[in-house]
């Protein structure tokens, strides 16, 4: 693929941004995540984007970040920008009703908005966001809890992490080197360091959720909640593993985050190598025999993200090579949405033939990694 192939798939992407410009409304609600054919926002009723369970609406206005930056057209900064009170809001009028996933909402939106613009309003909010994301830090384990209210203990989510986070910790790496204090970095290594230990099995294999004390009657130990079941090994999971070390390798240097991207990437690669997939993995490597093993487009997209960012760290041709096969198939009509009047972009993904919002998203960035080396918001 050449440069040229892949600005045309991106700019094929901003007619269903079109769509989401004029669909989405400007006090959004809190999910639309996913759905068939990709018209995000004919389900009713929405979440409050207050509802402690909001995480995928910046991945939406990561899109219109993503266009600006490509086409340098005001229209893009200036509707995201109109989500500012919103966001807001969410920070300093309710942040007991946050979790962990303040990274997916408040990287794209305020880091990026920050990047594109250097205002520093933006970035004063991705550091508010920070604030809020290292209370969720339970220093006695090391890992920052995932889910529920910090001041609710009697629920299993008390003491559960999930894979996931890794791709929350560049909010801290951002704070920390906006703010000069080391305690935002601080955070993000334990957490980086205690997933390695918990999360990542002796065969190579990453779980998706570790409960790392016993809450709500559930017992300390390995913990399932997006893939198969305990002891399969979630395709997207892997995914967000070798992105979110990927990126924790650059902000720290730290060659053992390197390392082990490349050797989740490797895996990533020995998995889809099984079944001739063409790279596009199904949405969990461990079905039982006898389930359809549906694709999951979503972990594939995110996965060539991680490949081009640690090619860009390490030199490493062959992992780019792969990241542009899976672009390739995921630019092709099996996973491109040929609806020009749906918000949706990328079909297949999370294994319930769905488009999803961090789907599209991803597959847009990529794009633009691929052909002008764009460094990402993460």
């Amino acid at each position: 693929m050449n440069r040229q192939q892949y600005l045309g798939a991106f700019d094929a992407c901003l007619i269903n941004l079109e769509n989401t410009m004029r669909e989405m409304p400007n006090n959004p609600p809190a999910e639309y995540s996913a759905c068939g054919d990709g018209y995000y926002f004919r389900k009713e009723p929405f979440l409050p984007f207050a509802h402690i369970g909001t995480w995928m609406t910046s991945f939406l206005l990561g899109e219109g970040l993503l266009a600006f930056h490509r086409t340098g057209k005001e229209r893009y900064l200036t509707w995201v920008k109109s989500f500012l009170p919103a966001y807001q809001s969410k920070l300093y009028d309710t942040p007991m009703d946050t979790m962990h996933d303040l990274g997916f909402l408040y990287t794209p939106f305020a880091e990026g908005l920050y990047k594109e613009t250097g205002e520093k309003e933006y970035a004063k909010l991705a550091v508010k966001a920070a604030d809020e994301l290292v209370k969720r830090m339970n220093l006695k384990y090391g890992m920052i809890r995932a889910w529920g209210r910090c001041d609710v203990w009697d629920h299993h989510s008390a003491g559960l992490a999930i894979i996931d986070c890794m791709m929350n910790l560049p909010l801290l790496f951002f704070a920390s080197e906006e703010t000069g204090n080391p305690f935002y970095r601080q955070i993000a290594v334990m957490h980086a360091d205690n997933t390695l230990k918990t999360f990542l099995r002796p065969d190579g294999s990453v779980c998706h959720g570790y409960q790392f004390m016993e809450a709500g009657g559930v017992p300390q130990g390995e913990a399932n909640h997006c893939g198969y079941a305990n002891g399969s090994f979630w395709a997207r999971g892997l995914a967000w593993a070798i992105y979110g070390y990927a990126l924790a390798a650059r902000y720290t240097g730290n060659a053992v985050y390197l390392d082990t991207a490349l050797t989740l990437s490797n895996r990533f690669l020995a998995e889809t190598d099984k079944d001739g997939a063409d790279r596009i993995p199904p949405w969990d490597f461990r079905l039982p025999d006898g389930n359809d093993k549906k694709r999951d487009s979503s972990a594939a997209a995110i996965a060539a993200c991680g490949f081009e960012e640690i090619s860009r760290l390490t030199g490493d041709t062959a992992l780019r090579e792969a990241g542009e096969t899976i672009m390739e198939r995921l630019m092709s009509p099996d996973y491109r949405n040929p609806d020009t009047g749906s918000c949706g972009i990328l079909l297949h993904s999370n294994g319930l033939e769905h488009c999803t919002l961090f789907g599209d998203y991803f597959y847009m960035e990529a794009l633009l990694r691929y052909a002008e080396g764009f460094g990402a918001y993460w």
